[in-house]
């Protein structure tokens, strides 16, 4: 069931947070419509169910609709679904070139975004950022003539990062920013909960819980743009160690006698396939400043299709790699990823599953994310939908 994870409940009284999070939880990602649905998916009573729904319904957080009927014979199934009225939650993305917040309800879906882009920052600018495209969906949120409650934050931000502490470490080619307490300002500012992780961490959730890892138990989010960054599902959850660090995929070396990074290391992937390099010898050898999406078009011009050709077998031996290390089921693709076309994602697919060591049969698929370039922001407020799903905050 992906990160959904466990979905066996409880009839005693001490899981009384974790059963009323269960169903939030599989009513959120379309597992469940009705009580029968939930009753069998749970494995709670009937009885146990319909006091939660009713809880549920006199709080504003879910309602009931009779199906439109039909000319089948027997009663039209009554179906629920989130009022609303229900708690609505804001995912914000610390990204290299830009802040991004997003309002989304329970269903992730994304009711109102903000952005602000910027070529050169500091600390309190970026904070003072954050708290712009905050207090626009916040206000957008006041603005809704049902008045939901807010449940909290999601904070998605480029890595390294320190996850338990909730700081930005020191990523290359930021501005020199360092050691930034961003949980602590953010919860310092707004008064109300906020999570904190690695932005692909943060997609990888999303597309477990209701994207394209949905239903798949061990799978790798890859993030492509400027940077390279990664979020690693095992056994239905997003993989975060005792430190707090998230997986750096992007900075595995590849050639010991490499070029030379900003952080002193050589030839790691980042310095091949990171989109920022790619497209700056897409523009040497071609003479042109197109997107870097143009470039997958030009299936004539063999500059072009070696550069390309280059950067994915760069990638592909990364990914086969890290393959033979956790052995995923799926690949997802994030990011500046969604400018590829099918004809490279395939042939990455191919050099992916050639390379790895299993002789199984096992096909690994690599496919692209299903929310896109949103995938990172609206994971940020997946995440803080997941907290409240734990039965961590209240709704």
């Amino acid at each position: 069931m992906g990160s959904t994870g466990n979905k066996t409940g409880y009839n005693i009284i001490s899981a009384k947070k974790y059963n009323r999070g269960l169903i939030l939880k599989l009513i959120s990602t379309g597992e469940c419509r009705s009580r029968i649905e939930l009753a069998q998916a749970t494995g709670l009573t009937k009885m146990t169910v319909s006091n939660i729904i009713g809880e549920y319904i006199a709080g504003g957080v879910i309602e009931e609709k009779e199906e439109e009927k039909t000319d089948s014979c027997g009663r039209n199934p009554v179906l629920l679904s989130f009022a609303p009225t229900a708690p609505h939650v804001i995912g914000l993305l610390i990204f290299r070139d830009y802040v991004e917040a997003v309002l989304c309800d329970m269903n992730l879906n994304v009711c109102h975004r903000e952005k602000i882009r910027f070529n050169d920052t500091d600390a309190d600018h970026l904070m003072e950022d954050c708290y712009e495209v905050t207090d626009g969906c916040i206000e957008a949120l006041k603005d809704d003539p049902h008045h939901p409650p807010l449940a909290g934050i999601g904070v998605a931000s480029i890595g390294p990062v320190d996850i338990n502490r909730g700081r930005l470490l020191n990523p290359v080619r930021f501005y020199g920013i360092r050691d930034l307490p961003v949980k602590g300002l953010m919860e310092k500012r707004y008064g109300c909960p906020v999570v904190f992780d690695h932005d692909n961490n943060c997609a990888a959730l999303a597309e477990s819980m209701w994207g394209n890892g949905k239903h798949i138990q061990d799978f790798i989010f890859l993030g492509i743009s400027n940077g390279i960054g990664s979020g690693i599902v095992m056994n239905g959850e997003v993989f975060h160690n005792r430190r707090g660090l998230a997986p750096e995929i992007g900075f595995i070396t590849l050639d010991p006698n490499g070029p030379v990074g900003e952080n002193g290391r050589r030839g790691y992937l980042e310095l091949y396939a990171s989109t920022y390099i790619v497209l700056k010898r897409l523009r040497e050898a071609t003479g042109t400043k197109l997107p870097f999406k143009s470039y997958f078009e030009m299936t004539d011009n063999a500059e072009v299709v070696s550069i390309l050709s280059d950067m994915v077998d760069k990638v592909a031996l990364t990914l086969a790699n890290v393959t033979n290390v956790i052995h995923p089921e799926r690949i997802i693709l994030g990011h500046d990823c969604m400018d590829w076309s099918d004809a490279y994602v395939r042939k990455l697919e191919e050099l992916v599953n050639h390379q790895k060591i299993a002789s199984d049969d096992f096909w690994i698929s690599i496919c692209k994310a299903h929310f896109g370039r949103s995938a990172m922001v609206v994971g940020a407020a997946a995440n803080m939908l997941k907290e409240l799903f734990n039965g961590n905050v209240t709704e």
